[in-house]
């Protein structure tokens, strides 16, 4: 899978890393085979290393036990007793090397294993499935042999899949029966809907049935000069951000109304790391932020010129800041008071309010 280089930090990325999936709420679902938590287009396209369920909060977490000894843990916190047990856990060779794509559907958690955030090896080698009751934390392999999976979104017993080995997109039942291709495709963008797959090709916004058949164009951004790096679907809007990391625009479904959103000031040296959406309003990582160059969240509504500050690094000490994960009225994210790496052992799970406070999400490490 192609590669790109990130022009503002100098990181190594995966083309768009297919940050991006879909569907239009995280609403539960009471399938057949158990209940079926499915997570908004924008938390997945934030890798969906947090999903929430009621009162219990499913995470990932690399934790460090020495300088050569690494576990990628999931852990379920509930939010009432406070109460937290280890669901998985698995070694990794590196403590950038953490799950994501967290699902929950007929009575398993699915996820993709060692998926690696902002390098150049962002892949899972197979689709993992587990009993998230904490008594068995091996979790076991959908597949007999490894794929290459940069892509996992899961609704109501069916998953689909983006293999950037392949570069095709597939779909299959939860159990691993009935795979089927649904096109050839090279994604550096995805958001699933309940009709329709729309994915990035760099400069084309494309779509095809959930069913497979021919990819349509939605909207060619060549002449805009603009190359998609993540894709998220909400209501009848897809937005996305370019390869700069300088824009967030809007586009409707259909190919009209296409707008933007937020843009970085060319005079800035900010740039955004990711971004989320919820309700119509877009929540965003900027780094390089205000005149210490600190990290912040910020929300926008499309069509305003002004921005919201919800969190600042330099009010709360929080380092670098992470993905964001929005459930409900809660947003979610790690913050970095050592400065290092979002996967590193010493990162802290934080929540705020959505116009609220911030304060720490600390939960029991069982590695103390």
């Amino acid at each position: 899978m192609k590669i790109k280089t990130n022009k503002k930090s100098g990181k190594l990325i995966l083309a768009s890393a297919l940050l991006a999936v879909l569907i239009f709420s995280h609403a539960v679902i009471f399938a057949s085979c158990g209940v079926s938590v499915a997570a908004t287009s924008g938390n997945v396209s934030n890798y969906g290393y947090l999903l929430s369920d009621g009162n219990d909060i499913y995470y990932t977490k690399v934790i460090v036990e020495n300088e050569s000894a690494f576990f990628s843990n999931i852990y379920k916190y509930n939010i009432r007793t406070e109460e937290e047990i280890l669901i998985s856990s698995m070694p990794a060779a590196h403590y950038t090397h953490m799950n994501a794509f967290l699902s929950l559907d007929g009575g398993y958690l699915y996820f993709l294993a060692n998926f690696i955030h902002d390098t150049s090896e962002e892949f899972s080698d197979n689709i993992y499935r587990i009993k998230p009751d904490g008594k068995n934390t091996v979790p076991e392999k959908l597949f007999e042999e490894n794929i290459s999976c940069a892509f996992m979104y899961i609704s109501n017993g069916t998953i689909y899949y983006y293999d950037d080995s392949d570069n095709i997109i597939y779909r299959m039942n939860t159990n691993g029966t009935n795979k089927k291709i649904l096109c050839e495709a090279y994604v550096t963008g995805i958001a699933v809907g309940p009709d329709k797959i729309y994915f990035a090709d760099d400069d084309m916004l494309m779509s095809v049935s959930v069913n497979g058949g021919e990819p349509k164009e939605i909207y060619d951004f060549e002449d805009d000069d603009i190359y998609i790096e993540s894709l998220v679907l909400d209501g009848n809007y897809l937005y996305y951000l370019n390869d700069e990391e300088s824009l967030i625009g809007r586009i409707k479904t259909d190919g009209t109304d296409k707008k933007d959103v937020y843009k970085v000031s060319e005079s800035s040296y900010a740039y955004i790391e990711r971004f989320n959406v919820s309700g119509g309003v877009v929540y965003f990582v900027l780094d390089e932020y205000g005149p210490d160059d600190n990290y912040a969240i910020l929300s926008v509504v499309p069509g305003s010129k002004s921005t919201k500050v919800i969190v600042d690094d330099k009010q709360y000490e929080l380092g670098d800041i992470g993905p964001l994960s929005i459930w409900n009225d809660t947003i979610y994210f790690v913050g970095m008071p050592i400065y290092d790496t979002v996967m590193d052992s010493d990162d802290v799970w934080f929540k705020v309010k959505i116009g609220g406070k911030t304060e720490a999400f600390k939960p029991f490490n069982v590695f103390k």
